[in-house]
């Protein structure tokens, strides 16, 4: 996905036909692979720049592809950080002005006491 989105943002197209495909493993497991037409020599450098390690690189260390890069990689990170299995979704609940943030698996008579002091 990382590689693809940063070849469409240096000039890389799909192609018009199945642009993408979707294989399922026996496992269960998928893969998702994106088809591109000919991408000119400024899409085809961005994919191959996505494709090596950072210390491979090739491109000037101010070059926007490193740029995309990286906000790609820290979107996967922060997007890890949101499905984490930990994570505890707070009930936001506004009476006259006021906010009480609480636990959303907080016991039902924590919530009417903590209601009650608004």
């Amino acid at each position: 996905m990382k590689v693809a989105a940063a070849a469409t943002a240096f000039g890389a197209t799909l192609r018009q036909l199945d642009p993408v495909t979707c294989i399922v493993k026996e496992g269960g497991q998928r893969q998702v692979t994106f088809w591109f037409s000919s991408s000119g020599p400024d899409g085809d450098e961005a994919r191959a720049e996505m494709e090596r390690t950072w210390g491979e690189m090739k491109s000037d260390k101010e070059s926007a592809i490193r740029f995309v890069r990286a906000a790609l990689e820290n979107r996967e990170t922060l997007l890890g950080l949101c499905k984490h299995k930990d994570l505890q979704p707070i009930l936001s609940i506004q009476r006259g002005g006021q906010t009480l943030l609480v636990p959303e698996k907080a016991r039902p008579e924590l919530k009417r006491a903590l209601l009650n002091k608004l």
